[in-house]
């Protein structure tokens, strides 16, 4: 099977205490194609289970979340990888399909979603040096990239409508809104932190574990995509600071599906109905220039943010944790009814640096 070395099935594994030599056996077997597999799990392993999934975790929908990473993978070979991981777990008993549905969701989504949305702008101050030379120098690259504009909704960088009138150039300032901009990641800053041992990042129970099963799903090369180049055009959207708030809690996604044959154009969906940009769109085109020395965002983190954004939504975690945040805001009000989930609000309330 191509691309297995992108596959670290460890992790997994150890949820369904089976070798990792069981799992491959399955995984490299050519005479079973993903698309029969993958169909042989809908019916066989997740649909009869429907209702015992959705009852073992009333936060979120464990059932949609098993279809979703199945039907929504950024990756054929990560779509196998579940497949494959499912089918052994049935092998095993619901309760084995229930545990390890469980584990992606402790040790892949929620990471992702809270150290995604959990940030600060302000770096801390043993960081401040490295970390503010480094951002200054990716949001003027990028600023540059998209026009000083808002990617998304086309609104103009507000403080550099000060320097230009500064400068004496009013009449290049376009007649959009003026808003204030940001830099958001396409994937998290955090993520080149997965190397580090358990306990130094709150949000991520098992570094390792949450490394093991991202590689796996998205078939992303952690040696390639990240280090140095996390924190570069490649991984970066200029964006108000609206837009930002929402990209990051996976709220909206760029879609590539509906301008395969244009490079660098994509449409801009909201994940739930009713929901719109600050422009009042519910969807929008988006095509990044091509700026020689600039990298236009990577096509696949593009994919795999969008992939965590359908899952998310699916699942319900977004919408679940938007409620945590909520309580969190409002100073850790806890519910009358005794329905605060006061280890998820704690994650909502811990400080981070992003960036």
């Amino acid at each position: 099977m191509s691309n297995r070395r992108t596959v670290s099935p460890v992790s997994t594994c150890t949820v369904l205490t089976c070798t990792s030599d069981r799992f491959w056996d399955v995984y490299d077997n050519d005479e079973l194609p993903t698309v029969e597999l993958v169909r042989d799990v809908l019916d066989n392993v997740l649909r009869p289970r429907k209702t015992v999934l959705r009852q073992s975790d009333t936060r979120f929908r464990l059932d949609d979340l098993l279809v979703g990473m199945l039907e929504e993978a950024p990756d054929p070979c990560g779509q196998r990888y579940v497949a494959v991981a499912l089918s052994l777990a049935h092998e095993k008993g619901t309760h084995a399909v229930i545990d390890v549905a469980k584990a992606w969701l402790d040790y892949l989504f929620l990471p992702m979603l809270t150290i995604a949305r959990a940030f600060r702008t302000e770096p801390a101050s043993s960081q401040t040096p490295t970390i503010d030379k480094g951002h200054a120098e990716l949001r003027d690259l990028i600023a540059d990239r998209e026009q000083h504009r808002c990617a998304i909704t086309e609104a103009f960088d507000r403080s550099f409508v000060t320097e230009l009138l500064q400068q004496g150039r009013g009449q290049e300032i376009p007649d959009v809104p003026q808003l204030r901009m940001q830099v958001a990641h396409v994937l998290p800053f955090l993520l080149n932190d997965l190397d580090d041992p358990p306990g130094v990042h709150p949000q991520i129970k098992d570094p390792a574990q949450t490394r093991d099963m991202l590689q796996s799903w998205t078939n992303l090369d952690f040696k390639k995509l990240f280090g140095s180049k996390i924190n570069s055009p490649m991984n970066a959207i200029f964006m108000t600071a609206e837009e930002h708030h929402s990209f990051a809690r996976f709220r909206f996604y760029l879609e590539k599906h509906t301008y395969p044959n244009s490079p660098d154009k994509y449409q801009a969906r909201t994940v739930q109905s009713g929901r719109r940009f600050s422009n009042g769109r519910v969807s929008t085109d988006v095509r990044f220039r091509q700026v020689e020395g600039i990298d236009p965002p990577n096509p696949q983190l593009l994919e795999i943010h969008a992939a965590f954004s359908r899952v998310l939504n699916l699942c319900g975690a977004a919408e679940y944790f938007d409620g945590v945040e909520q309580d969190a805001e409002s100073g850790m009000t806890l519910r009358m009814d005794g329905t605060t989930d006061i280890g998820s609000l704690l994650l909502c309330r811990l400080p981070m640096v992003a960036h």
